[in-house]
């Protein structure tokens, strides 16, 4: 049996973290929006910056039964009239292995408040929720502790960044998470 004390963290798929941050740099979105052609930056346009974006984590997090979670965005370098707003996260089952269908309920908590709504494709669209203590650019999430099966899961993070001249744009990402019935 291996001795828990000295097993390292898996620095590229880290089990449990309590945080997911993407951090998006002012000097990088003004680029990106001024020195090349990108879509219109629309909501139903909205500009993938996912290789602009850095993270508190490499590689994909997994989650386990009654993990409690927070997604959030944070600008930096902000100049005055600068902001983000966080629209939704949309979750989708990626598993090749299940019905892309799945019952959001026996994966999450409280998928019967007000910000998580399933769209007729199967996904799951959470917006921010001022009830969970939660600010406008983070949403938290728990893993039901029933969780029986394991699902890869794709999701979209949909916001919109306003420059200093009061343009607004929306931008995505789209990461990666694993949920997992055990360590």
């Amino acid at each position: 049996m291996e001795n828990l004390t000295t097993i390292k963290p898996d620095s590229i798929n880290p089990t449990s973290p309590s945080e997911v941050t993407f951090c998006l740099y002012t000097q990088v979105m003004h680029r990106a929006l001024n020195h090349f052609n990108t879509k219109i930056g629309t909501m139903s346009s909205p500009i993938s910056i996912d290789s602009l974006v850095e993270q508190n984590i490499k590689g994909i997090p997994q989650f386990c039964p009654s993990d409690v979670f927070k997604i959030t965005l944070q600008l930096e370098n902000v100049t005055k009239g600068e902001q983000i707003q966080l629209y939704y996260i949309k979750i989708q089952n990626g598993s090749k292995s299940s019905d892309p269908n799945i019952s959001w309920d026996s994966i999450f908590q409280n998928t019967t408040e007000p910000q998580f709504t399933q769209a007729p494709d199967g996904s799951l669209f959470i917006t921010p929720s001022s009830s969970d203590g939660s600010t406008a650019c983070s949403i938290s999430l728990t893993i039901n502790d029933t969780i029986t099966v394991g699902y890869d899961l794709l999701y979209t993070i949909l916001f919109s960044y306003t420059n200093p001249n009061g343009k607004s744009f929306f931008f995505s990402i789209d990461p990666l998470m694993k949920i997992s019935s055990s360590t």
